[in-house]
């Protein structure tokens, strides 16, 4: 059975506007770097993931080299905000983000915890497009409850 998504774009960034932890120049670089937006520069860390807002839900988005991540921003262990953490390599393959508040460890590929060990926490992962523009869709497998909520004005 085919599992279909509903994939919302981003508008806040593209492609090329996210940092790229693979590339050694930007991984490198401890200072802040400026993105040209069309209004105005967006002033970003230059070793950080990029927050977005995606179908009434707070993502953190991640690139290494052509692949973008997508995941819940907050940490599963303690609500610490993921787009700030690190990107590191697993031993043996596979990518993790490292969350800034406690040092969790999280799978990119499976959301799975890594370190530390014997945890079974699971951060939620998004399947990512990115189209020939730039553009970056992230898949979900509803709407967020958020757009049947009673407060919501139509």
């Amino acid at each position: 059975m085919m599992e279909t998504k509903l994939f919302f774009p981003v508008k806040e960034l593209t492609y090329k506007e996210l940092f790229d932890w693979a590339d050694p120049v930007q991984r490198y670089k401890t200072s802040s770097v400026s993105v040209p937006r069309k209004n105005g520069l967006l002033r970003q860390n230059s070793r950080t993931g990029s927050l977005v807002d995606c179908n009434k839900m707070k993502i953190a988005l991640f690139r290494h080299g052509e692949r973008v991540f997508a995941v819940d921003e907050k940490c599963p262990h303690a609500g610490g905000p993921l787009h700030l953490g690190d990107i590191e390599e697993i031993p043996g393959g596979g990518l993790c983000v490292r969350c800034p508040w406690h040092s969790w460890r999280f799978d990119l590929d499976t959301g799975k915890s890594t370190m530390p060990r014997g945890r079974d926490l699971l951060m939620a992962i998004y399947p990512v497009r990115v189209d020939q523009d730039g553009i970056i869709s992230i898949g979900f497998d509803k709407f967020a409850d958020s757009y049947f909520s009673a407060e919501e004005e139509f």
